[in-house]
């Protein structure tokens, strides 16, 4: 048995090395002026300084924020609403609804994105701008997820039983909504907007074939930049990393809290 245990952590620990290797050679060669021999040669954080000071760099960050707020935020609402209302007047329809948010679980990117392009691109109505297809595109992507956290929320505070407690107090249901159900569930909202986030910031493959050209986010930035400088690419790529960390550690964050959140609670 400890055998098997030693046996499994030396597996690990391997893996995670295989894993974690690429991005620390990447991150010396981003401070490294030449690396032709075995170790590198004039460390100089000039890269970094080089992409901190690139209005286009981070013009491209912000791009990449707000392609992936907005469908995050029009996702929440309409889920938020049309699910506050199946399950408070409608709850037979709620399997219907299910079946509606899962499917994007099927579809490829690729695919989705290029069948996109293809059908609306020339088109001469407000849905052939490249941004909103990319918003659009995304919102499905985060369908069922939102779905799902939503949804656990929502029974788990026992929407109902809530309305009819605040009902009794007086509180009409517009107000036992917006005061008591949604800061209710907000935790649970706040941490499936965040892995969505996560999720689509990350993403290459969809906005480089919907919106490369005219939207171009940090990802695009540096893959249109790549032979250029690679030290100064192997820089961009390292803040891109620290960024998504910061961003799923902020997800893990608010899990935990909300976790132990309902363990005070349930005792």
């Amino acid at each position: 048995m400890k055998k098997n245990k030693i046996a499994g952590s030396i597996w690990q620990i391997v893996v995670a090395a295989f894993l974690i290797l690429p991005l620390v050679v990447t991150a010396i060669y981003s401070i490294s002026e030449h690396w032709i021999s075995i170790l590198p040669e004039n460390l100089t954080f000039d890269f970094y300084i080089q992409k901190f000071t690139d209005g286009k760099f981070w013009m491209g960050v912000l791009r990449g924020m707000f392609a992936s707020a907005v469908p995050v935020i029009v996702t929440n609402v309409i889920i938020l609403l049309a699910l506050f209302a199946i399950i408070v007047y409608f709850p037979k329809v709620e399997k219907y609804m299910q079946i509606c948010c899962i499917i994007p679980t099927t579809i490829n990117g690729i695919i989705l994105a290029t069948s996109i392009l293809s059908t609306y691109a020339g088109s001469n109505t407000i849905l052939s701008n490249r941004v909103i297809m990319l918003i659009c595109a995304y919102c499905v992507f985060c369908f069922p997820l939102t779905y799902q956290g939503i949804r656990n929320s929502l029974y788990a505070v026992n929407t109902k039983r809530l309305l009819e407690a605040a009902a009794i107090l007086g509180a009409d249901e517009f107000y036992g909504f917006v005061r008591i159900v949604v800061p209710a569930i907000l935790p649970g909202i706040v941490n499936t907007a965040l892995v969505n986030f996560a999720g689509l910031f990350g993403d290459f493959a969809i906005i480089k074939i919907i919106a490369a050209s005219q939207f171009e986010t940090v990802q695009t930035y540096l893959y249109k930049n790549r032979n250029t400088d690679i030290q100064a690419f192997s820089a961009g790529v390292v803040i891109l990393l620290i960024l998504t960390m910061v961003i799923n550690l902020t997800v893990h964050k608010n899990a935990a809290e909300d976790k132990q959140r309902g363990k005070e609670e349930n005792e």
